[in-house]
């Protein structure tokens, strides 16, 4: 919002603190604001990314085009959908570092097959 398109100041300020907050909240840089709204018809989804994530028992939270799921106590995976990219984040004693990094839902697929805590177990009787 913007007080030349009709906004007033206030609104403005508001939406201005808002997308703030919402960035330092999910990680997003400067540089990863595009500023054309143009959708792309051949664009994925967000379904996407959440059926593959429910199929590991994990729970995705997304907001606009980025999101997050927490993978054990101490990871965090980050997708951005515009451009299919994510990456994992793990939580050390002095802050976090990144780990894995790919495009795809593919490729976080093959990722999570090997390194995500099971949800069952298998019993032998």
């Amino acid at each position: 919002m913007r007080t030349e398109n009709g906004a007033s100041a206030a609104e403005a300020d508001n939406a201005a603190r808002l997308a703030k907050a919402l960035m330092e909240r999910y990680a997003i840089k400067p540089e990863d604001v595009r500023s054309d709204s143009h959708a792309s018809a051949f664009r994925m989804t967000w379904v996407y990314w959440q059926e593959l994530l429910h199929d590991f028992g994990l729970q995705l939270r997304h907001f606009g085009h980025r999101g997050n799921a927490e993978m054990g106590r101490d990871r965090i995976i980050y997708v951005t959908l515009r451009t299919g990219q994510w990456w994992i984040e793990q939580r050390l004693h002095g802050g976090r570092q990144t780990g894995a990094r790919d495009r795809g839902v593919e490729s976080l697929r093959e990722y999570l097959t090997q390194h995500a805590p099971r949800s069952y177990t298998l019993l032998r009787r």
